[in-house]
Parts: C-alpha cells; sequence; structure tokens
C-alpha cells in the first residue's frame, strides 16, 4: 500500500475540482496556478484523502479505507505545500524583477504502470533569459546573477527543509536546467551557448547549497521554440531558462526522453526565415482522414519493392510552366498548400501528462519547409559532466527495421533508406539517404542522384511524424513529412517539397516498403 500512496493526490485533485482528465484541461493554465498559489495545500490535502480512502477500501474494505484517508491526507498535504509554497516564491519573484515564469505540474498519466514515480512527479517553471546573459556570452549579467540567486534560493531552501524532514522522497530529488536559445545564428552556436548558460545557472545554485549530484544541465538550443522564430517581435520567448524540479532520477530520466520528440515543440518551427505557413482552418477538399489533396499521387501501389513498380504509378499533374526546377514532382506552390497532416495524430496516453497546460489539440500547424534539423544535447551531471545513464535499446518498431520506402513521383523515383525507428520514444537509430532517379523507367532515365539527410521523429499514441531534411541546399528535394503507423508498417499522409526557381513546391509523396529489410 506504500508504493499505491506513493502517487501524491495532485492530478487527483484537479480531477475532482475541474471535473475533466488531463487531457480535456486546456486553457487552465491560470486557473490551476490560482487554485495552487491559493489554495493548493488544503484542495490536495481533501483530494489526498479521498484518493486513499477509495484506494484503501479497494484494498482491504473498511479497515483499508480508514488508512488510506490517514495516509492519502498526509501526503497531500505534504504535496499541496510544496506546490502551493513553490508557487507563491515565484510569483514573488516575477514580480519583483517584472518576468513572466510560467509554471505546470507534470504527472505521470497512467498509475497503473509499474514505477518509483510518484504521480505527482515534478514541476516546471520557464524563466524569460532576457538580459540575463549578455548577447553572446554564458556570463550571467548584474541582473541575471541577481534573479538567478532569488530562483536559487527557493530550491536551496526547500532542499534545507527537506534535509531536516529526512524525507527519502525528497533526498531523491533532481533539479534539471535547460537553455533555451531563439533560431537566430547557427545551430551548433546557439547549442553550445544554451548549455553553458544551463551550466551557470547551475552553478549559483551548488553555491547555495544543493547538492552538485542533484543538480543536472541541458542545452536545448533552438531545438524547443514556444514562439515564432520567423518574427523578431516574438522570437526573444525562446529565449529562456527552463527550471524541473522532479520527483527522482527515473523520473529525470523519463522527463528527458518526453521531450527529445514532443510533438508540443513543432506548433512553430525551428528556422527564422519566413517560410510558408499553414492556415488554422482545415481545407475544403478533405479526405475523411484528415489528409488534403495535393498534385495527385498513386497511393494504391501493390504492396512490393518499389523498383518493380510500374511507371503508370505517376502523376500527370505539372508544375508550373514557369517554375525551374532541378526535378519536376508535378507539384504546386507550397504558399497555396495547408499542411494540417500532423493535426490528428493524438498525443500519447503514457509518459507524463501536463495538468496545467495540455496540449491535445494544439498539434503541429507547419510543415518541414518552416523548419530545420533539430537536435538537443545531452543531460549532463553538474557533480562530473557525465551524461545521464539512460538504458540503451535496439528493438525496433515492427516494420520500421531499417527498410527501403519508395514510390514514383510524376515520373520519377524516389527512396527513402534505411527507415529506422527504434521502438523506445521512436527514436531515429540510423539517418537515411534519400535516392532520386528522374524518369524512372522511361527512355530519359537517368543515373540515381543520392542525397544525405537527417530525420526527425515526433511519436504519438498511433503515429509518428516522421521529417526528414536534405543537407544539399541545391538538393532536388529540400524536405520531406511522412506521417508512419505505429500498428502497421505504413504511411497515410506524406508530402514531398522541392525548390522551384525561387518558390517552394510541394506533392504529394507516399512511399511504400520493399518487401525485404537490408
Amino acid at each position: 500500500m506504500n508504493k499505491l500512496f506513493r502517487l501524491t493526490a495532485l492530478s487527483c485533485a484537479l480531477m475532482t475540482v475541474i471535473g475533466c482528465s488531463s487531457q480535456q484541461m486546456q486553457g487552465f493554465n491560470d486557473t490551476v496556478n490560482d487554485i495552487a498559489k491559493n489554495y493548493g495545500m488544503p484542495v490536495l490535502c481533501g483530494a489526498g484523502m479521498i484518493a486513499g480512502g477509495v484506494t484503501g477500501y479497494a484494498i482491504n474494505g473498511e479497515k483499508g479505507a480508514i488508512a488510506g484517508v490517514a495516509i492519502g491526507g498526509a501526503l497531500g498535504c505534504a504535496a499541496g505545500y510544496v506546490w502551493q509554497s513553490r508557487l507563491q516564491e515565484l510569483d514573488r519573484i516575477a514580480k519583483e524583477e517584472n518576468l513572466k515564469i510560467t509554471t505546470e505540474a507534470l504527472t505521470i498519466a497512467e498509475p497503473t504502470v509499474v514505477t518509483t514515480i510518484p504521480q505527482n512527479a515534478g514541476f516546471v517553471a520557464q524563466i524569460p533569459d532576457t538580459g540575463m546573459f549578455a548577447i553572446g556570452s554564458d556570463q550571467l549579467t548584474e541582473s541575471g546573477q541577481r534573479v538567478v540567486t532569488k530562483l536559487a534560493q527557493v530550491y536551496a531552501k526547500a532542499q534545507a527543509t527537506d534535509q531536516a524532514e529526512a524525507s527519502k522522497e525528497f533526498q531523491d530529488r533532481r533539479i534539471l536546467l535547460v537553455g533555451h536559445s531563439d533560431a537566430t545564428g547557427p545551430a551548433e552556436l546557439n547549442l553550445r551557448l544554451s548549455e553553458q548558460r544551463a551550466r551557470a545557472v547551475g552553478k549559483v545554485l551548488v553555491a547555495l547549497g544543493i547538492p552538485a549530484s542533484s543538480i543536472y544541465y541541458q542545452g536545448a538550443g533552438s531545438s524547443r521554440p514556444i514562439a515564432d522564430n520567423s518574427d523578431p517581435l516574438l522570437r526573444g520567448q525562446n529565449r529562456r531558462v527552463e527550471i524541473v524540479e522532479l520527483a527522482n532520477e527515473q523520473a529525470l530520466v523519463m522527463r528527458a526522453q518526453s521531450e527529445e520528440n514532443n510533438t508540443r515543440y513543432l506548433r512553430y518551427g525551428a528556422s527564422d526565415a519566413a517560410k510558408p505557413r499553414v492556415a488554422a482552418t482545415k481545407p475544403a477538399a478533405q479526405s475523411a482522414s484528415g489528409s488534403s489533396k495535393v498534385a495527385a499521387t498513386s497511393q494504391t501501389a501493390p504492396r512490393q519493392p518499389a523498383a518493380k513498380q510500374s511507371a503508370s504509378n505517376t502523376s500527370t499533374a505539372k508544375a508550373l510552366p514557369n517554375a525551374k526546377a532541378a526535378v519536376d514532382f508535378g507539384g504546386k506552390p507550397a504558399g497555396t498548400y495547408q499542411w494540417n497532416m500532423a493535426q490528428n495524430i493524438k498525443p500519447k496516453a503514457s509518459g507524463f501528462a501536463l495538468i496545467s497546460s495540455a496540449y491535445a489539440s494544439d498539434m503541429p500547424m507547419s510543415s518541414c519547409e518552416a523548419d530545420k534539423p533539430r537536435s538537443a544535447g545531452q543531460v549532463l551531471s553538474m557533480a562530473d559532466d557525465k551524461p545521464l545513464p539512460r538504458h540503451a535499446t535496439k528493438e525496433y518498431m515492427p516494420g520500421y527495421n531499417n527498410r527501403v520506402w519508395a514510390n514514383i513521383v510524376n515520373g520519377h523515383l524516389v527512396t527513402v533508406s534505411p527507415v529506422s525507428i527504434l521502438r523506445d520514444n521512436a527514436q531515429v537509430d540510423r539517418q537515411p539517404i534519400l535516392q532520386v532517379v528522374q524518369g524512372y523507367k522511361s527512355s530519359s532515365q537517368k543515373k540515381p542522384q543520392t542525397l544525405k539527410a537527417v530525420a526527425n521523429t515526433y511519436e504519438g499514441e498511433s503515429e509518428v511524424l516522421y521529417r526528414v531534411f536534405t543537407n544539399d541546399p541545391k538538393a532536388p528535394v529540400s524536405c520531406m513529412d511522412l506521417v508512419f503507423s505505429k500498428g502497421n508498417a505504413k504511411v497515410s499522409q506524406g508530402a514531398l517539397f522541392y525548390p522551384a526557381g525561387s518558390e517552394a513546391y510541394v506533392a504529394s509523396y507516399l512511399p511504400i516498403p520493399a518487401t525485404h529489410s537490408k
């Protein structure tokens, strides 16, 4: 019963007060924060008693219910006190320093999964770093030092309290510091600088008494935008420092993994260039599955090696006459294309649920044409700068074990190989190479063009968005978006973007897998 009651009733409280599941709580961010700041302790005391009583009764009848009420109430009150006091302290600092500090609580979406993580697994605070660091520097400014010291004191105060209480749960606590940047400048520089800035904040926490062994830091660069990078007035919101307080190291690992391919960060592109964006409304000509019609490519090809497909499996649509494409894939201007393929990807039900702000309906609205390859640094320990230990796996998602995928687009064969997606968090194992054969199965067939590429994946409950970028700006293909089904090896939606003169064009592309893996 102790293991069951380690879940402190944070999400139970909110579901009791609001009356809905964690993935139905869009728009409640301000309400939840107000409840937490003003009534966090009494709300969670009561919710803990209710949750404890219900669970105790299910285990051991009336005797279990009485014990459950006592234990659940105690844990709920403790969680409520921590939640309420933390928000109040951060709110005070925000007002003193004229900052907009945003917060959210992390909870385990499926408490039935065997884990040592309590259900209220952590707490996230996003602090804008405007003025915190000088441009291009990892050294805190005078005002930045003041702000970070105040923030560090909040967590150091909690550390002192926790040690006095000698609670194992609090002793297991971990703090993750993540540096973020906007998309201006080289991505490699942004990544390195964001890591150095996160470490600079970590040094302040250590100086105020928090053990270095409890602190980890990471640079995310421009890979996780929360605002439009192409808008000079908004991109500054992406420059921020994230402080994540987590229940234990397992929660830390889970948090790090869940952020690597989180679809919430595809709301905005990681490019600072103004490129075609999609409208918020869905196109009129749309199938029941939610995919819009682009230049028609056959989607009913038999399941056979792509190299043996019939040349009749092509599109008769043509690009505009004045478009000078290196390879004419028969598409349409990207500016007229309403990209919405990932709006139907259902967020994963397992892992973390964001109580204060659910993102189920706030799905990706930017195509790969408005994006660029994303990468984040490793999670490193403040104690020795070594990476966070993680269990490596080579188990592939069924059907995505280095297979060749291909199809014909307007008479040209386009191959993606290998498609290599791991079962664990849909990570890319091997980067793909694209190959284009112009005039496939015709007398004018040319030699294959081989293009190096980089792929990012974003995982939903039953589908994975596989986003591919070519490295060469002169390549006949700039990028592609493919939605893979996790239940079977199939592409449900796909788009290929290519340059045509000074414009970007897009054609439908639904590759099928070869019958044999490599």
